[in-house]
């Protein structure tokens, strides 16, 4: 199956690059408190507007402090398979400068950088990292007492890709379906504007 994922693009992109995907099987094994490490120094490392670096990360670990509530903030469909994720992370940021106190429109730009790194030194050490939009971010907000000026973002289901046979029927089949990407002249456009 890995094979399968390396052959995503068909341009040669960085290998990293073409192995990332978003599981949703997750194998038992933990991860260690130096893997956590790396990836958070690698999404420390992404650049920022006025180099704020804005993202902050909650993480919890599974059967410890803050876990069960920030599963309980996930939707019920997303519950079923993150919950054997060995870490949650809830992803937040800063709404404003620190430095002027007026409103930062580029943090979520600046988050979306930092978990791209984040995601890049996971996928080169093996670890799996689901992004996930469907949560209720004032249940995390209540449980955690994060304050207003913090936007809650997006969590993170990370661990080691596990055996797609452990998920249930429908979420198995999602998992053995490798998504594909529009073709690039649907993206970028050169020298003016195309929709």
């Amino acid at each position: 199956m890995k094979e399968e994922r390396l052959e995503r693009s068909q341009l040669p992109i960085d290998p990293i690059l073409n192995a990332r995907y978003s599981p949703r099987a997750f194998s038992d094994r933990d991860i260690t408190d130096e893997e956590v490490t790396l990836l958070m120094e690698a999404a420390r490392w992404a650049p920022s507007s006025h180099n704020e670096q804005p993202w902050r990360f909650l993480v919890t670990r599974r059967g410890q402090k803050g876990h069960a509530a920030l599963l309980s903030a996930l939707i019920p469909s997303n519950q079923l398979w993150a919950a054997k994720a060995p870490l949650l992370v809830l992803n937040m940021v800063m709404r404003d400068f620190a430095y002027n106190g007026k409103p930062n429109y580029h943090a979520w730009h600046d988050m979306g950088g930092a978990l791209a790194q984040l995601t890049a030194q996971a996928t080169s050490m093996g670890i799996g990292l689901h992004q996930l939009a469907g949560f209720h971010a004032e249940l995390a907000r209540i449980a955690f007492e994060i304050p207003e000026h913090m936007e809650l973002v997006s969590m993170l289901a990370v661990g080691f890709p596990g055996d797609p046979d452990t998920l249930e029927g429908h979420l198995r089949e999602r998992e053995q379906v490798h998504t594909t990407r529009k073709e690039l002249n649907e993206l970028v456009s050169f020298g003016a504007f195309k929709s």
